[in-house]
């Protein structure tokens, strides 16, 4: 049996936990005097669209760490490119160096 809680640790996420207010067209409902109706959702872009999934409470968690493991991610790999970009240039300029 898969241990959900192990597999969330390594869940990455993009996007983001929004609350959504909203009104449900029913004439009789309490929406319609403005007392919208709330719901958590992710929500992120996809291939140039933003894009909504509704969460339930007990997901609301969970997706907000997957989104704090992937900042780091990103961070982690920005910063791995950049030392990548000066190494590269460090050794095209010691190279032209090496040419003289």
């Amino acid at each position: 049996m898969i241990d959900v809680s192990k597999r969330n640790e390594s869940l990455l996420i993009r996007g983001s936990v929004v609350k959504v207010r909203r009104t449900c067209g029913k004439a009789q409902c309490k929406c319609v005097d403005g007392e919208l109706h709330e719901t958590w959702a992710l929500s992120y872009s996809y291939e140039g669209r933003t894009r909504m999934i509704p969460l339930r409470e007990e997901d609301i968690g969970v997706a907000r760490q997957a989104i704090k493991r992937y900042q780091k991610s990103l961070n982690w790999l920005e910063s791995q490119a950049i030392q990548g970009i000066k190494h590269l240039h460090a050794t095209v300029k010691a190279a032209k160096r090496r040419a003289r």
